[in-house]
């Protein structure tokens, strides 16, 4: 995990230092995803379903970390990827496999 974060930060600091276009859209994304009306666990969740449904490894890794930091349960956790493959069909389950891989490397499962 900790050398995905520091991969992850090094390559978006690249693109941060290339377009000033990747700093704006970094802070939408933090901003959408701070608490508010929604509190960040469930936005992190939905996030989640979402890398699922769109295959993005990635993200569902990253997902994954900010539902632990939030702390999501793992019965939270397979749920929103199940609503991932549900959104997406049978295409996703690489993606859930992926998801249930990273959580047995974390020791959550």
């Amino acid at each position: 995990m900790k050398e995905f974060n520091e991969k992850r930060k090094t390559l978006n600091d690249l693109m941060i230092g290339h377009d000033e276009f990747f700093q704006q859209f970094g802070s939408l994304d933090d901003s959408v995803y701070a608490d508010g009306a929604i509190p960040k666990k469930y936005k992190e969740l939905t996030g989640l379903s979402i890398s699922v449904l769109t295959r993005c490894d990635e993200c569902i890794q990253y997902h994954i970390q900010g539902c632990l930091s939030n702390q999501a349960s793992t019965d939270e956790i397979i749920e929103a990827v199940k609503i991932g493959v549900i959104g997406g069909g049978s295409i996703t389950y690489p993606s859930a496999r992926l998801a249930f891989s990273i959580l047995k490397k974390l020791d959550v499962i």
